[in-house]
């Protein structure tokens, strides 16, 4: 299996929010194993979090990760803060007051990456959260200064008293913290963007923390976990940055050189390119022709068959089918050229729609008093039966795209039986 779609499991939506999921379910199911397991290196765990989220801060900056980076620092002071202020059950009012301060902050500062822009570190948005950061803390450190013990324990009595049978956390922050990250899930299945499904994971994280807080291990386990997922994210998506195409979300040239490098034995490869696409781009403008590129890749995508599809580059994209010569993908290529031709493809009013997303669904159904088009590809197809290498079957099947447009285009071109 090639390396960019090995990584293409760990880019999936499904994967991303479920594998949390999934480990923190675990923890709550086989806490007492995992325990044992984990409890005579408790030294470790308890120094694991400060090696791991210093670790994803530094990296965070050159990866150009930065919501990871903050993300890393909220929970950095936050497990810093846990460590060294709280411990439960909680006994002086300071450390009540400090409880919910500190678990209101955690949550929140954490939901509030949501809404901030995938920039570096150390950029506008992000050092204006570090000085929100800041702020919140000098606030947070008057607040305890100016109540009185008297009110604490009103306030505490009276509204943040632990349920002990549910947990030692007291109930309403409990709640609080379940309350962000159901929201917060909400937001991952809307929008999908990577940098929420890592926030979504910290939330969740933090909540099992709040939770199990009283359960020896617990809390570096969490943040260390937490710091783990932090990492393998920043590497899909500095993997996805450099190996996947963000306008289709195919693999793109240099996925397709590598896996070039490994092909051997039987293989074809398919050369298509949209017709008459400068076309769209003078007649239509630049927002169409991106959307056909993406309406042309989906339809691909969705044809059946075991063959992987690449953005080649500008309208051309390239198709490499292991196992078959080109006779043989004859019927498959033919299937994606004519769902290609026959799909309604709506001009849309760019002044009063927005651009559509790659992520959104295809609609079949035709708005009111809007222009369709049918898109037509050419394609041009080689094996390696008689070919040495794969750079002479991309050549022989450029020359069977030439062939193809030459000859009226919309059509797959097999040189060997044209």
């Amino acid at each position: 299996m090639s390396l960019f779609f090995t990584f293409t499991i760990f880019r999936s939506a499904i994967f991303r929010v479920g594998l949390p999921i999934v480990v923190v379910a675990s923890l709550c199911l086989y806490c007492d194993n995992i325990l044992a397991i984990v409890s005579p290196h408790s030294e470790l765990m308890q120094i694991s979090p400060y090696i791991m989220l210093p670790l994803v801060i530094f990296l965070s900056q050159p990866f150009n990760q930065g919501n990871s980076g903050l993300l890393a620092v909220v929970m950095l002071l936050g497990y810093y803060l846990i460590q060294n202020h709280l411990t439960f059950p909680l006994i002086a009012e300071v450390d009540k007051l400090s409880s919910w301060l500190i678990i209101i902050g955690l949550q929140l500062s954490l939901f509030v990456i949501h809404l901030l822009p995938e920039r570096r570190l150390l950029s506008k948005s992000g050092v204006n959260f570090l000085l929100l950061l800041t702020l919140q803390l000098i606030i947070g450190f008057i607040a305890i200064k100016a109540i009185s013990a008297a009110e604490i324990d009103l306030l505490w009595r009276t509204y943040l008293k632990p349920i002990e049978a549910l947990s030692s956390s007291p109930y309403l922050l409990l709640m609080f913290s379940v309350l962000l990250t159901v929201t917060s899930f909400f937001v991952v299945v809307f929008r999908n963007d990577s940098s929420d499904h890592i926030v979504f994971t910290n939330l969740l994280f933090s909540t099992l923390c709040l939770y199990s807080f009283n359960t020896p291990v617990i809390p570096e386990l969490c943040f260390s976990l937490a710091a783990t997922f932090m990492l393998v994210h920043i590497m899909t998506s500095s993997h996805e940055l450099a190996f996947v195409d963000q306008l289709t979300e195919l693999p793109g040239r240099r996925a397709l050189e590598i896996e070039l490098k490994h092909l051997s034995g039987l293989y074809t490869i398919a050369m298509v390119d949209i017709d008459h696409f400068k076309h769209f781009n003078d007649n239509y403008g630049h927002r169409t022709g991106d959307e056909v590129l993406r309406l042309v890749s989906l339809l691909m995508s969705k044809v059946s068959g075991r063959a992987k599809i690449y953005r080649y580059g500008g309208e051309e994209f390239t198709i490499v089918i292991k196992g078959k010569n080109a006779n043989q993908s004859m019927q498959y290529l033919n299937k994606i050229r004519s769902t290609i031709e026959n799909y309604d493809m709506v001009i849309r009013n760019h002044q009063q729609r927005p651009i559509i997303e790659p992520n959104f669904r295809l609609k079949i159904s035709k708005p009111v008093d809007q222009p369709t088009v049918n898109i037509t590809v050419s394609i041009g197809v080689a094996d390696s039966q008689n070919l040495l290498s794969t750079e002479e079957v991309i050549k022989a099947a450029d020359k069977a795209l030439y062939r193809a447009k030459s000859s009226g285009r919309n059509r797959v071109t097999n040189l060997r039986f044209a």
